[in-house]
Formats: structure tokens, C-alpha cells, sequence
């Protein structure tokens, strides 16, 4: 059996009859409303015709619900306030305040650089629901212009075409050697210093923002496809020295026989890190992790 089409009920109609019946007559109604009892009157007979039955006794003492009008009136309340609720959201996601924020990066990018932005962001957005998700810079690179996730935090320097980026943090550039290697005694190691094994750079986790030009003399640099795990485990190998990012050594747990020494080129040396993101991408959770983040640079 096919159902009756609904009736249409408009809002104004809706909440008049739940004033009436607040109220329990017209006259205290109109007043309440500040209409005529006339217009109110002529609203809720129209909404009574609508659905085709009567909400109320008409008496002149005023006006009680029927038994139909009851369970109208106790719905039309229940739909009122999920309406109400459903406004109250609607606007704070489009202030940022609700939603969802879907950022990619690479693990060795979990930083207390990173942290902290993400912490302060959900200081002030705690509805926001942040969803991070691992992977590759080209992937995330791909998913952001798809709109797949919101945001790509990527080595800062690469080359991105058709999407906006804004750097968000530098950290120091360290050097990951063997600790029996004679360097490990000195604070620091100067880039000029290791002439004897190339520099390992991961692409996914530093990349070609880390790569300096080597001074005469000084050793190459060999950009790795691997992440960091890799990296590391060639460095164990004798293969070379890693240039790694001082957050990503946070999390690495480098094994024994490995140590790590802030690298220098005449003085410290940084690497930064940026988010990307579609211009067009109108996620105005977003736009506010945009705007916080800036704010800290």
C-alpha cells in the first residue's frame, strides 16, 4: 500500500498551535505572540485542515488540546527542538567550532613541533574530530587536490602546483652516525667535516628541502627512497650518515650503535615543514587550523 504524501506544515503555523497550547487559549497566545488573535486563529484552523484533524476544543474560556492534539503538539515540540539543534550545529561548523579535519603526513613528522599546533587548534575547537592518516608525500599531495583529506604536511621546498602552501614550523637538521664514529665525541658535526660516507637524505621525510650543496671537498648527498626506518638501517650498515630532522628523531628510537649530533654549515642548520591545501576546499575547519597555525610562525 502506497502512503499519503505528507501535508505541508509550515513553521510559523507549527509554533503558533504550540503557543496556543501553552498558553491554553487563543486570546493569551496573541498576545504572548504579539499578533492578531484573528490571524492566529485562522493559522491553526488552516493546519487543522492540513492534517485533517482538530488540535483543540474551543471553548470560551479558552482552548484545550484533543486527544489528536496532544500527541501533535508533543511531536511538533520534539521536531522544533531537533530543528533548533540542528541550526545550532549547522552554524558552528560553518564557524569551525564542528566537523571533521583530515590531515596527511608521514610518521616521522609527528613532532612536538606538530603536537603542539594540533593541541592548540584543539584547545579552542574541541568538536572538531582530527583524523590523521599516514602515507607518502605524493599520495597526500594527490588526496588534498581530490579532497580526500584537508591537508598534506610536507617537507617545506617542494614544488606544488595548483595548491596553497604556507610554511608552518622549522626544526634542526641532525646527523645520524654510527657511535664509534669519531664525530660522535664533538657537540656538533660541520658539514665540511665527513668526508668519508655520503649523506643519506629520506625524500619522504626530509627531501630535497634538506639538500645542500656540498662545498668542495665535502660528501655528497644521496636522496633516499625510503622512509626513515630504512634510512637508519643503512646508516647501521655502513652505507652513509643521515640527515634527519630533530622531530623525527623523537619518535625513531634509533637502535644501539646509532647516535645523532646536531648538523652545521658555518651555524646550525633547519629544515622547514608546510602544510598544502585546495584553495577551493571549503572546510571551514580548515581554514581555522590555517589561521591558528600562522599564527605561531
Amino acid at each position: 500500500m502506497t502512503s499519503a504524501p505528507a501535508p505541508w506544515l509550515d513553521l510559523t503555523s507549527l509554533r503558533w498551535s504550540v503557543a496556543v497550547a501553552s498558553a491554553g487559549g487563543f486570546r493569551k497566545a496573541a498576545y504572548a505572540l504579539g499578533v492578531e488573535q484573528s490571524a492566529l486563529s485562522r493559522r491553526v484552523r488552516a493546519l487543522e485542515d492540513e492534517i485533517g484533524v482538530s488540535l483543540f476544543h474551543r471553548n470560551p474560556g479558552g482552548a484545550t488540546l484533543t486527544v489528536a492534539g496532544v500527541s501533535f503538539i508533543k511531536g511538533v515540540e520534539n521536531a522544533l527542538g531537533l530543528l533548533s539543534e540542528t541550526v545550532s550545529e549547522a552554524r558552528e561548523a560553518g564557524q569551525g567550532r564542528l566537523g571533521r579535519l583530515k590531515i596527511g603526513l608521514t610518521p616521522s613528522f609527528l613532532s612536538d613541533a606538530l603536537f603542539g599546533l594540533l593541541l592548540r587548534f584543539r584547545g579552542a575547537h574541541p568538536d572538531v574530530q582530527i583524523e590523521m592518516i599516514a602515507g607518502e608525500a605524493d599520495d597526500h599531495i594527490s588526496a588534498v587536490a581530490d579532497r580526500r583529506i584537508d591537508l598534506a604536511v610536507l617537507p617545506g621546498g617542494m614544488t606544488i602546483s595548483g595548491l596553497d602552501v604556507s610554511e608552518l614550523w622549522r626544526e634542526p637538521l641532525h646527523v645520524v652516525l654510527p657511535a664509534s664514529h669519531p664525530l660522535a665525541a664533538q657537540a656538533h658535526v660541520d658539514f665540511a667535516q665527513v668526508t668519508d660516507l655520503p649523506f643519506l637524505v629520506s625524500e619522504g621525510d626530509v627531501g630535497a628541502a634538506a639538500l645542500i650543496l656540498p662545498q668542495e671537498g665535502a660528501p655528497a648527498v644521496k636522496i633516499v627512497r625510503a622512509g626513515l626506518p630504512i634510512l637508519l638501517a643503512q646508516v647501521q650498515l655502513g652505507l652513509g650518515l643521515a640527515i634527519v630532522a630533530a622531530g623525527a628523531l623523537q619518535t625513531a628510537g634509533l637502535s644501539e650503535g646509532l647516535t645523532h649530533r646536531p648538523l652545521h654549515a658555518g651555524e646550525g642548520l633547519t629544515v622547514g615543514f608546510a602544510a598544502a591545501w585546495y584553495h577551493r576546499n571549503d572546510n571551514p575547519a580548515l581554514r581555522r587550523f590555517v589561521s591558528s597555525a600562522r599564527m605561531l610562525t
